[in-house]
């Protein structure tokens, strides 16, 4: 298969979940999928790549027509079947997008819409010409992104905290959430895990900052975090700039360990002047991980 191997090789050393997905569509037979979608999430680019198997009809005896079948069949379903590979992933602390179909049903045809102008940026047959391979991807942010339907029309203002609290005015937030950490509210210890809307709380369960509480412009640009797993990543010094405010998160919390804890002081200190305020309501906010899955 074409540089198969290669591409994965390539697509591990970015912190990328991949999940295999195989998708029936209605004219296919149970015991053989018409699809089979090799997700990758890759929270450090925002962004999910698939790669898609369509099987040829070998009773077609023409080669050609063979591949413009399948490529027919991909156009038609691809829409559906991308939604379906979409479903398990993680929006928020409790919440997977297919949770939110659930409860609200026009979510999924409005993602229908959005994942029907998803990038195909590769197509070809494989090596033994017997399956139509296809390679899609589906940015988190942006005009055309999966987190599009969440975003806040208009955002909610963040509270200032008054209080005597040593602070200054910083390029942005760099917290660390590496290693086991307390899950709030249990006597466990949890991995911190990416979402697409992760919320800050400080260490008394006080919200610092959740979606409704960011710039709706800043979450098509970039979202509420970024996510590396080295302070060496370029994306350190775009996102949170030369002089961050650097936090060790002091706990996970939610169904899903999305949530990030912080020190009471490190709220106070974003919380306590406009110019800090505005670093979270922008998104200028970086999470290291140990391992982004």
């Amino acid at each position: 298969m074409k540089n198969v191997s290669v591409r994965r090789a390539a697509i591990a050393t970015l912190a990328a979940v991949v999940a295999v997905i195989r998708v029936p569509t209605a004219q296919a037979q149970e015991a053989e999928p018409a699809f089979e979608i090799t997700r990758t999430v890759d929270w450090a680019a925002a962004r999910v790549t698939l790669e898609v198997h369509r099987a040829l009809d070998q009773s077609t005896p023409s080669l050609v027509k063979a591949k413009a079948d399948a490529e027919t069949d991909l156009e038609q379903h691809m829409p559906e079947a991308l939604v379906q590979a979409l479903a398990s992933l993680t929006v928020d602390s409790s919440h997977t997008l297919a949770d939110y179909f659930s409860s609200d049903p026009g979510l999924a045809a409005r993602l229908h819409d959005t994942v029907a102008q998803a990038q195909r940026t590769d197509l070809y047959l494989s090596e033994d010409f017997s399956t139509l391979v296809a390679h899609y991807a589906v940015p988190f942010f942006g005009d055309r992104g999966i987190a599009v339907p969440f975003f806040p029309s208009r955002a909610t203002p963040i509270r200032r905290r008054l209080g005597d609290v040593a602070t200054r005015p910083y390029t942005g937030v760099l917290i660390f959430a590496q290693g086991p950490l307390p899950a709030a509210g249990t006597t466990h210890t949890a991995t911190a895990r990416p979402a697409l809307f992760p919320r800050l709380w400080d260490e008394q369960m006080n919200l610092v900052l959740d979606r409704s509480m960011c710039a709706p412009d800043a979450l098509a640009r970039w979202g509420m975090v970024g996510y590396v797993q080295s302070t060496d990543d370029p994306q350190v010094f775009l996102r949170a700039g030369a002089a961050p405010l650097r936090i060790a998160a002091r706990g996970v919390f939610g169904d899903k360990d999305t949530d990030l804890v912080i020190s009471m002081d490190a709220a106070r200190q974003l919380l306590a002047i406009p110019e800090n305020i505005a670093l979270l309501a922008q998104g200028k906010i970086v999470v290291v991980y140990d391992k982004l899955e």
